[in-house]
């Protein structure tokens, strides 16, 4: 290979490193979300999932206590930057949930339905989101109108964290890997709205490893909120469509209720 092409290839080569590291999140939606028709105005955000992983040399450990650790300061980040663009968020935490047993059933049920669409979705069948493939059920109505909000929040995430050992062995790069999603689901249509994700990518020092996340998690979480969500639309109350059988779906969770 003459000089000049073997210069330019590595300088291709690098240029698809660097997108590589740098990738930002993706952004599934319907046209209505992007019009503006079923993009909610208030928002309630349940607790999130995390699953934290520590990767040693030779085997990788979940950290069931860490994960839950790092729950509340994910929730927080993603709460900071929907309101950032505008959305009134209502964030449900544990001892709401728990203090009240009719609301805690709907959300058991709404998170139980959530996780079986989610599975595809997070697979391979993003892009189904934009015809309406996902919908999660009528519990998501009760619980949105439960909550007095247009949509429920589900924030998910997957983080495989290096330790330092394994740091060492990356020339000191961080080398986490994470597949985070944020996924909102109207109350009218019950089906994801927009779905938005971080690919599963190495992340160089951009994020931090195991000892990082957990030495400064309220860092490391707004983090990776701020790249996940950098993309998603802002909040447009002009543009919301309410549906016209808001006031009967009412009408049925009061009968429920009874």
């Amino acid at each position: 290979m003459r000089p000049s092409k073997l210069i330019a290839a590595c300088t291709g080569a690098a240029a698809a490193l660097c997108c590589l590291q740098l990738a930002t999140a993706e952004m599934h939606a319907t046209d209505e979300f992007e019009s503006g028709a079923t993009r909610p105005i208030t928002i309630a955000l349940l607790p999130s999932r995390v699953e934290l992983v520590k990767q040693k040399i030779i085997r990788q450990e979940v950290q069931p206590e860490e994960s839950a650790e790092l729950e509340g300061h994910l929730t927080a980040a993603v709460a900071t930057e929907l309101r950032d663009k505008g959305y009134e968020v209502k964030v449900i935490d544990h001892d709401a949930i728990n203090a009240d047993p009719a609301l805690q059933d709907l959300i058991v049920e709404a998170n139980r339905r959530f996780d079986e669409v989610h599975a595809n979705v997070s697979v391979r069948l993003r892009k189904q989101i934009e015809t309406r493939r996902y919908h999660a059920g009528d519990t998501m109505t009760l619980l949105a109108n439960r909550l007095g909000v247009d949509a429920v929040g589900f924030v998910r995430m997957q983080l495989v964290a290096a330790a330092k050992g394994v740091q060492a062995l990356n020339f000191g790069m961080a080398g986490s890997q994470t597949m985070m999603s944020v996924s909102l689901v109207d109350r009218n249509t019950t089906d994801i709205e927009a779905y938005v994700t971080l690919p599963i990518l190495k992340r160089g020092k951009t994020f931090g490893g195991y000892d990082e996340v957990m030495s400064n998690p309220d860092e490391e979480m707004a983090k990776f909120a701020a790249a996940t969500l950098g993309d998603l639309l802002q909040a447009d109350p002009s543009a919301r469509v309410e549906s016209p059988d808001e006031d009967v779906l009412s009408d049925v969770e009061s009968l429920l209720d009874e």
